[in-house]
């Protein structure tokens, strides 16, 4: 009896054992389905994004291609400039370019050149257009020629002006304003000439002199003198040779000029709008007690000035 229950224990036992085997088979079997499922659509998805990786590597590849070269010239540049400037810890500071000025090839003359190597002062021509009209010289101002061939000017628009306008419609004379700078001394109208002052407040302007050899006199016109060929107005009533003053005619003729600002005198004025009797200041001779007005050179008429 012991021995036959001995074995049906056993059997029972055995039984059990299988049955959680099979049970554990299955249970796994069935995860290994899930785990299937559950990978199927990543797959899919890892498909795809291998698929963009080698597109995104392929381009990726190019531009890092572009880029390698454009470094590698900027990294040639970067050498060719660093060992130009001495192979210093910072890149190089711009600098300024000075401007390259040609100067007048003329011995002693610091002038800028204009044509061939020197100043207009050593015989550089001045590029201009010239009236179309034969054996006329003057400046084309309208339609190829000059005023005096028929180019028309625009004149001021007030009644009875015939100057030519400047701005706005109108001449100096009637409002036009002019950008011109002023004299610094307070009170003063007159022009500015050098240093920002005018001549009567101590700007210093060197007349030109006559070009022709040995001549000190004033250049007029075309850089001579009248002696040696300046044309000048003379006026316009018969016999007389004088120079044009206002309206084509001289003083004598009716040219009006203006008088002394005190009363009952005609004087001409002569400085700051009054003649020498009423306190125009003069230049007087600079002989030790010569009191005569300066003509030539400092001097007067009797310590040597030349009058011709």
């Amino acid at each position: 009896m012991n021995e036959e229950e001995d074995l049906a224990v056993l059997i029972y036992k055995s039984s059990k054992t299988a049955k959680a085997r099979a049970a554990a088979a299955a249970a796994a079997a069935a995860a290994k389905e899930k785990e299937k499922q559950m990978n199927a659509p990543s797959e899919a998805c890892q498909t795809t994004s291998t698929r963009k990786r080698s597109s995104a590597h392929l381009s990726g590849n190019n531009t890092s291609a572009k880029a390698a070269k454009s470094n590698s010239l900027s990294k040639n540049e970067r050498r060719s400039s660093f060992e130009e400037h001495g192979g210093g810890k910072h890149a190089p500071k711009k600098v300024a370019r000075k401007k390259f000025r040609y100067e007048c090839s003329a011995d002693g003359c610091t002038n800028k050149a204009q044509t061939g190597g020197v100043c207009r002062r050593h015989g550089a021509k001045k590029f201009r257009y010239e009236c179309s009209a034969d054996g006329c010289t003057n400046i084309v101002v309208n339609r190829g020629v000059c005023v005096k061939h028929g180019a028309k000017l625009k004149r001021c628009s007030s009644e009875g002006c015939t100057n030519i306008v400047i701005k706005g419609g109108v001449c100096v004379r009637h409002g036009a304003k002019v950008n011109v700078k002023k004299c610094s001394s307070e009170g003063c109208t007159n022009y500015a000439q050098k240093g920002g002052v005018c001549k009567r407040h101590g700007a210093k302007v060197k007349p030109k002199k006559c070009s022709s050899e040995g001549c000190t006199n004033i250049g007029v016109k075309g850089g001579v003198c009248i002696k040696h060929g300046a044309k000048v107005k003379r006026c316009s009533s018969e016999g007389c040779t004088k120079v044009v003053i206002q309206g084509g005619v001289c003083v004598k003729h009716g040219a009006k000029v203006k008088r002394c600002s005190s009363e009952g005198c005609t004087n001409k004025v002569r400085q700051g709008g009054v003649c020498l009797r009423h306190g125009a200041k003069v230049k007087r001779c600079s002989t030790e007690g010569c009191t005569n007005h300066v003509v030539q050179g400092g001097v007067c008429k009797r310590h040597g000035a030349k009058v011709k």
